[in-house]
């Protein structure tokens, strides 16, 4: 065993280093990329398939868009965000193995439950179950993947799962899609419950040893609570000012992924498989290029000045809004679909630096935490406020605008991308040292 500093405090020559890892430690990272990967994809295929099937479900069970909006927003993103910090002082506490596999085996049984749904509260409780199983997912993984990968290339692994889980949106609006106008939309709940036990016991069986020193199994210090982890979290500013300004502009992002698959099919007049065949396609494909490029560069800017990924952030959020709003208000279906792409690249190009950032600047000891905290004011203000708003939204402003009511709501929650990007700017002053001070939180070792 050999004990290692950590990298943010190394120069850029040790730091190098650092990647020229011996070959078993290689592909056992490269291993455990894999694996999170397919773990990340069908967390990402079970959160988000709710979004084509919600015509579907409307029609069934005879439910109005501000009920969808619970389904797809705070429903889901309550129970979520809640337990996500706790689960992560869990993981943080060297049980990251058991807490991932017992997650996913936990999400994919109410996954399946979300199909055997008989009327709109037992779905709501199903989905308040996905969220409960899915707090232990994005933290974990991250924790995982940042245990195996030095800082260097932190930011691109977490790039590559993070990819994933485009992929896994993808499939959701595809897959998800065909199977709810083959089969029906409960056949696309069960088809999305199967591969999470085999792979539960694939994750249980193969790393069932943490990496030495990198959970606090080998701290050299105490533990700490959940109020003080948390408390020292948050008195990073620059930790505070991305949760706060991240948070407010994916209101507009994850209202789009939850709503406008809905509002293409009632706008358009297409079906549910037309939508994933078409805007899913273009959407998936488009995201998956924007989160690894997005990694990439916030890599490659990172290595330059630190600050260089404060403006990636800022500058994605703000310049997302303008094209949203054209998106949005264009009747042709051929310019929305050109559209798609820079809206696609603009709202979810810096989502693989944010979380690297976060782990960053959360320190080696507060991985899981950092990212958890981050879950929390994400998905209540992102995945949850933002759908649900534009439900209610919608039906306040069908008297006025009949038809084109959800595109109105859909067009003013848009703008809260411009005031997360300047809440973001504000952590420009304070990046560098937050990145320094984040290093001293502890050193692990490696075994």
């Amino acid at each position: 065993m050999f004990r290692q500093a950590d990298p943010v405090a190394m120069p850029v020559e040790s730091r190098a280093s650092l990647a020229a890892l011996p070959a078993p430690g290689m592909r056992m990272a490269l291993y455990v990329l894999l694996l999170m990967s397919l773990i990340s994809l069908i967390g990402s295929y079970d959160r988000y398939l709710v979004g084509i099937l919600v015509e579907s479900i409307k029609h069934d069970l005879k439910v109005s868009d501000g009920q969808v909006g619970l389904l797809t927003g705070l429903g889901f993103a309550l129970v979520y965000s809640l337990l996500a910090v706790p689960v992560a002082r869990l993981s943080d506490g060297g049980r990251r193995v058991p807490v991932l596999a017992c997650a996913l085996i936990l999400w994919s049984i109410m996954t399946a439950l979300c199909g055997a749904a008989i009327g709109f509260p037992m779905l709501l409780l199903a989905r308040m179950g996905v969220g409960v199983g899915e707090a232990g997912c994005v933290p974990t993984t991250q924790a995982i993947l940042s245990d195996h990968f030095p800082e260097r290339w932190r930011a691109t692994a977490i790039a590559i799962a993070t990819v994933a889980s485009g992929i896994g949106l993808m499939l959701a609006g595809v897959c998800g899609g065909w199977v709810a106008d083959h089969w029906g939309w409960r056949a696309a709940f069960l088809v999305g419950a199967v591969p999470g036990p085999a792979l539960a016991w694939l994750l249980w069986a193969t790393l069932r040893k943490p990496v030495a020193g990198k959970t606090s199994l080998e701290a050299p210090t105490l533990p700490m609570t959940m109020p003080n982890a948390v408390g020292t979290l948050l008195r990073v500013r620059s930790l505070r000012l991305i949760y706060l300004g991240y948070s407010l502009a994916t209101m507009a992002a994850y209202a789009a992924i939850g709503w406008i698959p809905a509002f293409l099919m009632r706008s358009q007049g297409l079906s549910a498989s037309q939508v994933g065949a078409g805007y899913g396609s273009i959407n998936g494909i488009t995201m998956i290029v924007a989160l690894f490029a997005g990694g990439l560069l916030g890599d490659m800017l990172g290595r330059r000045d630190r600050r260089w990924v404060i403006w990636q952030m800022a500058g994605c959020c703000i310049l997302a809004c303008p094209v949203t709003v054209v998106f949005l208000l264009s009747h042709d279906l051929h310019m929305m679909l050109w559209l798609t792409v820079p809206m696609t690249l603009l709202a979810m190009g810096s989502g693989s630096t944010v979380y690297a950032t976060i782990q960053d600047l959360a320190g080696p000891r507060l991985r899981a935490t950092g990212s958890a905290l981050f879950l929390l004011f994400f998905n209540l203000a992102g995945v949850g406020i933002g759908p649900s708003l534009v439900g209610w939204l919608s039906d306040a402003l069908h008297g006025r605008f009949g038809g084109d009511a959800l595109r109105m709501a859909l067009v003013g929650i848009s703008f809260t991308y411009v005031l997360g990007g300047l809440i973001i700017l504000l952590a420009l002053p304070s990046i560098r040292r937050d990145m320094t001070e984040a290093s001293q939180r502890g050193a692990p070792s490696i075994d």
